[in-house]
């Protein structure tokens, strides 16, 4: 890499190692190399000095809350942005350290103008990410073949490239390197650790376990259950805490072929890999998918699978994901409702037969014995496990923003509805071209500055190929982009439609001066505009207009492509971001007040669904979900009443089934009672513990912002 130089040259490497800042330190070592060098080296530096999780008896290491990268230092590395910083802490150094003031002048400098991850966004299409990418490491590879295998790779490739005299596969091949040292080193020096931790009794015969597991993996390949979990565990730890996939495709083999030989039960297994979610949860790590499709055709549910459900139980995270299909097993399903009836949101629910039709119709070259190895990354991004990049979420959408827009400039004299809703047409046909181009000159910066070391390592086919991992090296590249509120839009064009244009009640120019006064003096036409069509409750007035809306914003978005390649992947996941996704919006026809958080997910907006859980279905069926397959969640919320009885479950379990006939996709449940979301609104200090499904994952009621805690007790509460 040639950009800034001069400047990273006046940076003293040594002086940044003195100062605690092992990643920069590498990063600065050779200003002229290329940046996947530099950013390894940086890596490698790092592992070699890093802080070590304490051992704390368990029979996992790493465990608990414990950040391998993000230790404190003022550069670092993320598994999605690459190089971070923080100028403040950079300027505490310079303060504290006057002798090293011309390294930190010169570092901030470089950093100040080097290309970060996401700000080729505009702002405006920043709804649930900026060019963040989560990934999904290959871990049933790292498991069978071990790093050695690897190294071995990685030695061959070498050869060949000096051989050919290929500079540019030298380098790569040498940046891998550097990443393979830096993890034998960290490797090593755990196990230090652990051999110097003193143990008696049980948590002795634990260490000594643990160390023979780690005298083996990840090095070397697993050759039991056990070890093959302290892998998982260890390279989940490695590569930032992020995402699984299918582990219970990645192990099943090895709990199978302990349980024939006897060396484990299963409460022992569930106990194992309670324990790995807890550490998942206890460092926010992402999702796991679940069952599924093997790629033969197959049912894939298997023993681990039903495992990993019981040991989620409770818990907040993993993100679990699990597929079903029309013949996956009845104790799957039931183990299932069973976990979701803890209370916890998980699982939630995916239509494989669906999921599998909208990725092959997607253009998106997927190999046959591939496309059944699709999982998702962070909230259910759709990605294919350990042989994809996907921007997750690269870039969003914020229908009502752009509908505010639009009624800004048009309501007044737009002649017709007609007029109106190709104005709005036009308005996303523009917002999607620049969004793509965002995304495409980000995605090129990445590329360019911010490379991916570790997971150029643990992704196919990086390491075969000597493509970076963000240079589209990975076997697939696809970007998902969310898209948020068009539960909002629906409604508030069914009350334009209503109130305007067929029923003549209010002027255009009237009903947009009430919206930009956030309805003040004007109670009684919003109390009109709630009264009109809602989508959710099976009434095409405002169902048909949903459909034409996703429509459009679904199919405009297929016809760009990614800088990387593949395809862009309409979604809805709106997590955390709906209450901020409406910070900036004015009041909208629908009623929504001027700032008020946005519909939580491709369903209705909260508690407009009034008419049952089968109407609020069909409503949403009524979208082509297939055209975005890149997950558009749907929360339904039902008491507990319905896992009360076996006739109660079987009516839910009916309920999901025909969903999925109907075209449904994902579905995720809560289950928490109106009552206890009070108490716990009034009280939070006595519910430390309550766990809820939010927009695409599950999270602890008392994390979350009022606004995000008030939309949850307006949430309709279904009956099955």
């Amino acid at each position: 890499m040639t950009v800034h130089t001069a400047t990273a040259a006046a940076v003293d490497p040594a002086v940044l190692a003195v100062l605690g800042e092992a990643f920069a330190s590498g990063f600065f070592e050779a200003p002229e190399a290329p940046a996947l060098n530099r950013m390894a080296r940086g890596a490698r530096r790092h592992l070699e000095g890093a802080d070590l999780a304490p051992w704390d008896g368990a029979p996992l290491y790493p465990a608990g809350p414990h950040s391998v990268w993000q230790q404190g230092a003022a550069v670092s590395f993320h598994y999605s942005h690459s190089l971070v910083w923080d100028r403040g802490a950079l300027d505490r150094l310079a303060q504290a350290h006057p002798e090293a003031a011309a390294t930190l002048t010169a570092a901030t400098r470089f950093l100040t103008d080097y290309p970060m991850v996401g700000t080729a966004i505009p702002p405006e299409f920043r709804l649930g990410g900026a060019g963040f990418t989560h990934s999904i490491p290959h871990i049933g590879r790292v498991c069978r073949e071990g790093l050695s295998g690897y190294e071995e790779r990685l030695a061959g490739h070498l050869a060949t490239a000096l051989r050919r005299g290929d500079e540019p596969r030298v380098r790569f091949c040498q940046a891998l390197q550097d990443v393979l040292a830096g993890i034998a080193t960290w490797h090593r020096r755990s196990c230090e650790q652990l051999r110097a931790a003193s143990a008696t009794g049980a948590a002795e015969g634990l260490r000594q376990r643990l160390l023979a597991a780690l005298d083996q993996v990840p090095m070397a390949p697993a050759r039991s259950f056990y070890e093959a979990v302290v892998a998982t565990n260890l390279i989940f730890y490695l590569d930032g805490c992020d995402s699984l996939g299918r582990v219970d495709q990645d192990l099943n083999e090895y709990l199978e072929a302990d349980l024939a030989a006897g060396r484990i039960d299963l409460d022992e297994a569930v106990a194992l890999v309670r324990l790995l979610w807890q550490n998942v949860d206890a460092n926010s790590g992402w999702n796991v998918a679940l069952g599924g499709s093997t790629a033969a055709g197959e049912p894939a549910d298997n023993v681990l699978t039903r495992v990993c459900l019981r040991a989620a139980r409770g818990l907040r995270r993993p993100n679990l994901a699990l597929r079903l299909r029309r013949d996956s097993a009845e104790e799957t399903w039931d183990l299932a409702l069973d976990t979701i009836a803890s209370g916890c949101g998980l699982p939630a629910l995916y239509n494989d037969e669906a999921y599998l039709a909208a990725l092959r119709q997607a253009h998106l070259n997927l190999r046959p014995d591939d496309i059944a190895h699709f999982a998702f990354g962070g909230c259910t991004e759709t990605m294919v496990h350990g042989r994809s990049n996907v921007g997750s979420l690269d870039a969003g959408l914020n229908l009502p923003y752009h509908l505010s827009r639009v009624l800004t400039a048009q309501l007044a004299t737009a002649p017709d509805f007609a007029a109106l809703m190709a104005a709005y047409q036009d308005e996303i046909r523009t917002a999607v071209a620049r969004l793509a181009a965002g995304v495409c000159a980000d995605q090129e910066s990445k590329a360019r500055c911010q490379p991916q070391p570790l997971r150029s390592l643990w992704i196919d086919d990086c390491l075969d190929s000597g493509t970076e991992y963000n240079a589209g090296g990975a076997r697939y590249n696809w970007s998902v982009i969310n898209v948020g509120g068009l539960a909002n839009v629906a409604d508030s064009l069914a009350a334009v439609r209503t109130l305007v244009y067929e029923r003549a009640e209010v002027t255009g120019a009237q009903l947009l001066a009430a919206l930009q006064a956030d309805f003040a003096d004007a109670e009684p036409l919003r109390r009109r505009l709630a009264s009109c069509p809602r989508f959710g409750n099976d009434d095409p007035r405002a169902d048909d207009l949903a459909a034409a809306v996703a429509a459009g914003v679904f199919t405009e978005l297929r016809r760009y492509a990614p800088w990387r390649g593949g395809r862009f992947l309409p979604a809805c996941l709106m997590f955390v971001t709906y209450a901020d996704a409406g910070s900036g919006v004015m009041a909208t026809p629908d009623g929504r007040a001027a700032g008020a958080p946005i519909a939580d997910s491709a369903g209705p907006v909260q508690g407009r669904d009034r008419s049952g859980p089968t109407a609020m279905l069909r409503s949403v069926t009524r979208i082509q979900q297939d055209l975005a397959p890149g997950t558009l969640v749907v929360n339904i919320r039902f008491g507990r009443e319905a896992f009360a009885t076996p006739a109660a479950r079987g009516r839910l379990k009916q309920l999901i089934r025909t969903y999925f006939d109907l075209g449904g996709m994902q579905l995720q449940v809560n289950v928490v009672d109106q009552e206890v979301l009070r108490q716990a609104l009034a009280h939070p200090e006595q519910y430390a513990d309550l766990v809820v499904r939010i927009g695409g994952y599950s999270e602890y009621f008392t994390r979350l912002s009022p606004a995000l805690q008030r939309s949850l007790l307006e949430r309709t509460e279904h009956q099955a």
